[in-house]
Order: structure tokens, then sequence, then C-alpha cells
């Protein structure tokens, strides 16, 4: 009976883990960025594309990022977006934040609750660098789950 019980709760654990995707490695802001730079740096264009694809999937922490929009997305997989700026030792990047909850739906609740100026905490999944007007460039995260720090 207790080895039943032993295993039941072992299965029970690895889905949980498995699931909650806590095998993936991560990336602090800051590194994300210097990889960027050397995605940027680099002369052969094949160099630059496996620097990327190294970001391939992992997941981003991204701590005192203030909000600075809440609108309709522009990933067609995802109904709102969250645009949050970064200030960064080389100038403020803004990142757009997809949110989902742990059923892996659309996280509605956290965006609500977020008001302009809000300063927010998030782990979330590297999407894309998007490529804005001039020299500008922003961080798209997918599958993310936010806070707000206090």
């Amino acid at each position: 009976m207790n080895i039943k019980k032993c295993i039941i709760l072992a299965l029970i654990l690895i889905t949980g883990c498995t699931s909650m995707k806590f095998w993936i490695p991560s990336y602090s802001f800051d590194e994300l960025i210097a990889i960027k730079t050397q995605i940027d740096a680099a002369e052969n264009p094949a160099l630059g594309f496996l620097f990327l694809k190294q970001l391939e999937g992992k997941r981003v922490k991204v701590h005192n990022a203030v909000v600075k929009q809440i609108g309709n997305s522009i990933n067609i997989d995802y109904t709102f977006s969250v645009i949050a700026t970064v200030e960064h030792s080389s100038g403020p990047i803004d990142c757009y934040i997809y949110t989902r909850n742990w059923r892996n739906e659309e996280d509605f609740t956290s965006v609500a609750r977020l008001k302009l100026g809000d300063t927010i905490y998030v782990i979330g999944r590297f999407s894309r660098f998007l490529k804005l007007p001039g020299n500008k460039y922003a961080v798209e995260l997918v599958e993310s789950n936010m806070s707000i720090v206090k």
C-alpha cells in the first residue's frame, strides 16, 4: 500500500515539475541584452543566428519593469499585451509582454490589475527581438507570469 502511494506521489511531482517548466534555463535581462549586443556585433550572419538560437525558448527574468501601456496585442496568439520599459545601461528598452496562467490560458486577471506606472517583475519565455523605428529595438516575452512590485 505504501509503495502505491509513493509511486502516485512521484508521478504527480514529476508531472507537475514538467508542466511548470522548472527545467528550462533562464537568463537575466542584462544577459539577454548582452547576447543581443553579440548578435549585432557579429560580422558573420550565421554566428548571429547561432546566438539567437541560443535564446530560443529560454526564460527571461525582468526586474523593475515600469508599465508604459496596456493594449491590444500585436501577437496573434494573445488578446492583450503589456508594454513595459526596463532601464538598462544602454538606455530604456521596451518589453512586449504576453501572459499565461498556470492552466496555460491567457491571464486576463493579471493584466486587468495593472495601472500605468506600476513596477512589475516578469518571468517569460523569450520570443524575439522587435525592430523599432530608428536604431531602437524591443524584446517580446510570451507565456509570461508577472507580479506587481510593491
